[in-house]
């Protein structure tokens, strides 16, 4: 088996991909990568159209470490475990194909992921590191395989220089803010290529700032309309609180008050309040439009309203609605209120927050053609391997979908002005957009005594609220924060709040996405600085 790695020309007819030879072929070239067992992460993989000859369910065992894969054909997917659908096709761009190739596979809507689609990211980092050049070898062996299938998706690293604007913006922020500048710094040689900041005080901006680098050879500046993430769900708590306010919505009514058809498989049940605080009865990694992100944006709403609503058994729990949940309260909003999800928001929040300009709460394919090159881009840090770019979230098909509560862009001072004008009790520079009565009621504490693994406790109405009183191991952004701050996160990447005893706000972008725990460790150290700068710890 050696040699046939060595002699691509002789073997390469007979190797057909998932097939018991290739299997034999890859395991042999990843045996001496060490697989740790017990921390290795396991995706099931189910081919949905395997021919005679191809193996059709196995587990993939990837060490995140030391990109170490093992080829499991006896094992089951282990329920909890991400589980992949795919054709032999998608497979193959997944496994042998290059980072566009992969993120491309979950743009068709015929592929489906079950369980933690984050784990998905994590694997990209691996494929593209290749340690060993394995893969490379692999496609070398593997039949059918088109030409130049797998090259390089991005450039080399290049250095990158900011602009003079960008740099006297860093430069007057190291003064204002030292601990807080110092910390960055840090970051970006540990665990991110770039980082956009923005603090004010009182409305009045203390530092906006990008540093580092967004993408393959292009500085990350101040005014790049980074990726909010979650940090946008509460785009649509506020459009609720406006049909609230005129009395044409009421958040502790069930979905299909307002949308008559939403029933069926325990639909009926579902309140808006449960979506907006993350405690409906479906799991997390039940989630349907994992795998289907970026494919049709009909499909999304057609797989949201087939979904199964299990029975609520027990006391509330935390089951954080990634994407499911902010597609059926867009089309809420756009069934009461009459236009659609990306017009209101514009015309009712963005807008007056004078933020219009520069904010997407997604892109049209004109904006893609103009801005796609340079847009920031996630890079996946984990298990101490080098930061590596990838196309999750950034290419044209997802960049341009309708994934509300996520796929919002634009810089962290214009996330910051949305939080100042909650600040302000609803007040804006456009004119006013809540009453303060309603801003109280969206963050007030409507989901109590419950937390989950990652942190997260008691929730308003689309908000994270600060918990630390509660425990500190659920400090949501800083120990210093007051128990009235209130603000989101967004996949470990981006976080933001406003704490009105402080009159601050605080809005960070880090590109670099790393595993949870090491996440919250750098947004509370920088939450932590920001107060200790400005004298309020």
């Amino acid at each position: 088996m050696s040699s046939a790695l060595t002699d691509p020309p002789r073997v390469q007819p007979t190797t057909l991909f998932l097939s018991e030879g290739w299997l034999d072929l890859a395991s042999a070239a990843f045996a001496p990568i060490p697989v740790d067992e017990d921390t290795a992460t396991r995706f099931g993989l189910a081919i949905t159209d395997a021919p005679a000859g191809v193996v059709d369910t196995m587990v993939l065992v990837v060490d995140m470490r030391t990109g170490g894969i093992r080829f499991d054909r006896l094992a089951a997917p282990e329920s909890g475990n991400p589980t992949l659908r795919l054709t032999r096709e998608a497979a193959a761009r997944l496994l042998l194909g290059s980072a566009a190739d992969r993120v491309g596979v979950f743009e068709t809507g015929h592929n489906r992921v079950s369980g933690n689609l984050t784990e998905v990211f994590f694997l990209d980092q691996v494929l593209q590191h290749d340690t060993g050049g394995v893969l490379a070898k692999l496609r070398a062996l593997t039949k059918g395989l088109p030409d130049g299938f797998g090259a390089p998706s991005w450039p080399p690293p290049a250095a990158v220089t900011p602009d003079a604007d960008d740099a006297a913006a860093v430069a007057a922020a190291t003064e204002s803010l030292p601990r807080t500048m110092a910390r960055l710094r840090a970051e970006l040689a540990v665990s991110t290529p770039g980082a956009q900041l923005y603090v004010s005080r009182h409305g009045t901006p203390v530092a906006n700032v990008g540093m580092g680098t967004a993408r393959p050879g292009v500085p990350f500046s101040r005014r790049s309309p980074t990726l909010w993430y979650c940090c946008a769900k509460p785009f649509a708590s506020v459009a609720v609180g406006w049909l609230w306010e005129r009395g044409l919505l009421d958040p502790y009514s069930p979905v299909s008050a307002y949308l008559p058809d939403y029933t069926g498989e325990g639909k009926q049940t579902l309140t808006l309040a449960q979506l907006l605080t993350h405690t409906g009865p479906v799991p997390t990694g039940r989630d349907p439009l994992h795998g289907s992100l970026f494919g049709p944006d009909e499909q999304r709403r057609t797989l949201v309203r087939a979904m199964r609503v299990p029975r609520q058994s027990g006391p509330p729990r935390v089951n954080y609605s990634q994407w499911w949940a902010w597609v059926l309260l867009a089309e809420v909003i756009e069934a009461v209120d009459g236009r659609d999800y990306d017009r209101f928001v514009t015309e009712t929040i963005l807008r007056p927050c004078g933020i219009a300009d520069t904010t997407y709460v997604r892109l049209t394919d004109t904006d893609f053609d103009r801005v796609g090159g340079t847009l920031p881009v996630l890079y996946v840090n984990a298990s101490g391997r080098p930061a590596q770019p990838t196309y999750w979230f950034s290419s044209r098909a997802a960049t341009t979908c309708a994934l509300p509560g996520v796929n919002t862009r634009g810089p962290m001072a214009d996330l910051g002005r949305f939080l100042e004008t909650l600040l302000a009790g609803g007040t804006a520079p456009g004119g006013r957009i809540l009453a303060p009565p309603t801003v109280a009621a969206l963050v007030a504490r409507h989901r109590n005594g419950v937390a989950d693994r990652f942190g997260n406790a008691d929730w308003g109405l689309g908000f994270r609220l600060e918990c630390r009183h509660l425990n500190p191991d659920l400090t949501s952004f800083s120990r210093y924060a007051s128990p009235r701050s209130y603000g989101h996160e967004g996949l470990w990447t981006a976080a933001a709040f406003a704490d009105p005893d402080a009159g601050l706000v605080v809005a960070v972008h880090l590109n670099g996405k790393t595993r949870h725990e090491q996440h919250r460790e750098r947004i509370l150290a920088i939450g932590d600085a920001v107060y200790e700068d400005l004298g309020l710890a």
